[in-house]
């Protein structure tokens, strides 16, 4: 038996922040509870959960917990993941490393090293100042643990920020797996050594502690950056804590930074095995730590896992899959509709007038709609027809017809990606309905997640009694889908992927557009559009020979992508027009322009756009770009003076033959770079109307005798059963230094849809080794 590779399992896992002295317990939920009641909230259950001792960093034994606690004395408990290694042996077996494995090629756990890269770059991404790089490195063998201090060059003398930290756990006899544990941080804000806002500030104004002012102002311009002013913003431009008045969108986005930035990060976790007489072995895995997932036993529509399943299956579903498999997953998808929209207030994001205030004060995509188009308002839907209850029916009757394959009717609601900036009456009803992608439009599914729905729907009916079948997902080296959705021992589900929004404006955990922008080797796209921004200085790109070409590629830098040819004969457009309803004809539908956008388009969001892409990867394919720098989007037109076009080589999305992505597309920062500084503003300033598991809009719904629902905000301090729609002024709701100051008591967790009071902990039977 030899030894061939190493893996790190899983291959990417979030933290998720907290200041309790001890981890979240490990906990699971049921995915399918009462065939009866299939839509009843997942019962979220204990799972056994691994107690490290803190002096000598050895697993002492597990213990099952009668009850969860999530929060402890008013403090959230983090997630820490651990991180398991596993041997490639002989016969393509993947299994776990352990001592006895090690003992068995002579070697021992000395032989183990490790080294944890994580970064912050939330500032360096608007600044583009590399002394704002934040980055901790840490290369350790021993047992201890070692906290992970992002140091920069723009802070104080001897400053930093604590990412959290790590540890090996130390293997023993019941325990004898190699595994890494991260714990992240507590989800504090720093901020500049001096703020002149601070000086002026009334008393409800949020100050730093005086130990966690550490930006030099006198260095850097994080402190006192107007948003707005970047050579290369961020989509919306001013994600960052702000000089008030808040938000910065109600005042033309001209918004001064605080100068606050988090102790959220990702990274690279690396474990190296020392071998006499033969090369070491080496595996990466990705590491990221992220806000609490407030919801925990709700899933939202889109997840990391279905962009991540789209990149190793691509777009499509196998027309050998078994139609109940197909149906299984269909109706999956569907379920986490259901789970997200009750959690919203559908009768506010459908842009209706609410309780005296119009609608065009209230945060909705409609209300979004209307000002990047220029145009009146438009209620989604008739307003009197739309309640969040009505809503979920419609879900439930989707889900039902799924179940028993006769919903071909719910295939043509769906929205395509290409069509995300539809906003006629029609285009805008279909689903999901109500939120905002990553491309700022219309959120859209994944191109595999439609497909799964139109096979489960084409599919024939079923015989026999509709039970969900087992699919076995067996773990080995080549099956990247079972190591993404590994279950690592002793991990709550909320450090898996699935529990991640993914190609959201711009995200939660991770900002997954990022991952899109050096899919073409040697040039680099902005994240939410198709600009290049950079151009490497040893791009190899092969230049057209036909007579339209008059630029070489290290000239593209200011020019948009517009095509992309693939060997089939097909063509990808990187853009989508804004259409809207004729005022002549409302069935009809006009090209909507504005001043900002000319050509009335709208970008399409690099996940789905480039679905098609991934399997070509070290091939090169033909790139179409405008023929001069432009600052607009530009329509494609067939014609060679229009564009200039080189090929490009197609980069592998993950490294090597691992699940782990890629570090050429991706360095330790740059997943969360485009997030809020700090997070807690994007609780405040939700722009996608909302994430299920993570950002609850409309809780404690009940049903009213009139046969609507009534709820409060997530975001009011008082529970009243009446809802209090988003304002920025209103005493009622928390503000954002509500949140700087003390958003572990204020934010409630969500179980089954109401406030979660956790309940006393309970003494558990620890089970020593």
């Amino acid at each position: 038996m030899t030894i061939k590779q190493l893996r790190i399992l899983p291959p990417f896992a979030i933290g998720r922040l907290g200041s309790a002295s001890e981890p979240m317990d490990n906990y699971s939920f049921d995915l399918d509870i009462d065939p009866d009641h299939p839509l009843h909230y997942r019962q979220i259950k204990p799972q056994p959960t691994l107690i490290v001792d803190k002096r000598s960093g050895e697993i002492k034994g597990e213990r099952t917990p009668a009850s969860l606690e999530f929060k402890h004395n008013g403090k959230i408990r983090p997630v820490a993941p651990f991180l398991e290694v596993f041997a490639v042996i002989d016969r393509d077996q993947l299994v776990p490393l352990t001592v006895g494995l090690l003992r068995k090629h002579g070697l021992t756990i000395e032989d183990i090293s490790w080294q944890v890269r994580v970064s912050n770059r939330k500032i360096v991404r608007r600044t583009e100042n590399p002394d704002d790089l934040v980055h901790a490195k840490i290369e350790f063998s021993d047992h201890k643990s070692h906290t992970l201090h992002g140091r920069c060059k723009n802070f104080i003398k001897g400053a930093s920020v604590k990412f959290g930290s790590v540890r090996f756990i130390r293997p023993n006899h019941r325990f004898p797996e190699i595994r890494l544990r991260f714990t992240p941080a507590a989800g504090l804000i720093y901020g500049p050594d001096k703020s002149a806002a601070a000086k002026d500030a009334g008393a409800d104004y949020y100050r730093v502690p005086p130990d966690r002012r550490i930006y030099d102002h006198a260095k850097g311009e994080w402190s006192g950056l107007n948003g707005i002013d970047a050579k290369n913003p961020t989509v919306p431009p001013s994600l960052f804590a702000i000089e008030p008045p808040a938000p910065s969108w109600l005042y033309d986005n001209q918004a001064i930074s605080r100068g606050y930035l988090d102790d959220a990060c990702d990274g690279i976790v690396e474990v190296k095995l020392r071998r006499k007489g033969g090369d070491d072995l080496t595996a990466t895995a990705r590491i990221c730590a992220a806000p609490p997932a407030m919801a925990p036993d709700s899933l939202f529509v889109r997840t990391l896992i279905d962009d991540l399943e789209q990149v190793i299956h691509g777009p499509d579903i196998p027309a050998d899959e078994p139609s109940e498999v197909t149906r299984a997953r269909a109706a999956d998808i569907v379920r986490r509709a259901f789970e997200t929209v009750r959690f919203m207030n559908v009768a506010v994001m459908n842009g209706n007038d609410f309780k005296g205030r119009p609608a065009l004060t209230l945060d909705s995509m409609p209300q979004e709609e209307a000002a990047d188009t220029e145009r009146a308002i438009r209620p989604i839907m008739a307003s009197g027809t739309v309640d969040t209850h009505a809503i979920m029916t419609l879900h439930q009757q989707a889900y039902a017809a799924l179940r028993g394959a006769t919903a071909p009717w719910f295939l043509r609601l769906l929205r395509r990606p290409d069509q995300v900036a539809d906003f006629t009456d029609r285009g805008r009803r279909k689903m999901p309905a109500l939120m905002c992608g990553a491309d700022n439009n219309y959120l859209a599914l994944t191109w595999r997640q439609i497909d799964t729905i139109r096979k489960a729907a084409l599919a024939p009916r079923a015989s026999g009694p509709r039970t969900a079948p087992v699919v076995k997902n067996k773990l080995t080296p080549k099956n990247l889908s079972a190591q993404i959705s590994y279950e690592a021992k002793g991990n709550p589900i909320s450090s898996r992927p699935v529990t991640s929004v993914a190609n959201c404006c711009p995200g939660l955990e991770v900002d997954f557009r990022a991952v899109w922008r050096r899919m073409f080797r040697g040039i680099e796209l902005r994240e939410y559009d198709n600009l290049v921004v950079k151009v490497d200085d040893d791009c190899d790109a092969v230049v057209d020979g036909h007579k339209g070409v008059t630029l070489k590629p290290g000239g593209l830098a200011g020019h948009r992508l517009l095509r992309v040819d693939l060997p089939a004969g097909d063509a990808l457009l990187t853009m989508t027009p804004i259409w809207g309803p004729a005022s002549s004809d409302t069935e009809g539908k006009i090209l909507l322009t504005t001043s900002e956008n000319p050509n009335g388009l709208a970008p399409m969001e690099w996940s789905n756009a480039l679905a098609r892409v991934l399997p070509h990867k070290g091939s090169r394919l033909r790139c179409y770009f405008t023929a001069r720098p432009s600052e607009h989007q530009q329509p494609w037109i067939d014609d060679p003076t229009k564009y200039v076009s080189f090929e490009f080589e197609v980069r592998s999305f993950f490294e090597g033959d691992t699940a782990v992505i890629s570090t050429a597309l991706a360095e330790p920062g740059e997943l969360t770079q485009g997030l809020c500084s700090p997070w807690q503003n994007d609780f405040r300033e939700c722009s996608c109307y909302y994430w299920a598991s993570a950002r609850p809009d409309y809780v404690n719904v009940t049903l009213t005798e009139s046969g609507l629902s009534a709820g409060d905000n997530w975001m009011q301090k008082q529970r009243t059963g009446s809802y209090v729609a988003d304002d920025y002024g209103d005493s009622r709701l928390i503000m954002y230094d509500d949140l700087f100051a003390d958003w572990e008591n204020l934010l409630k967790f969500q179980i089954g849809g109401k406030d979660h009071d956790s309940p006393p902990a309970v003494e558990a039977t620890d089970k020593k080794p």
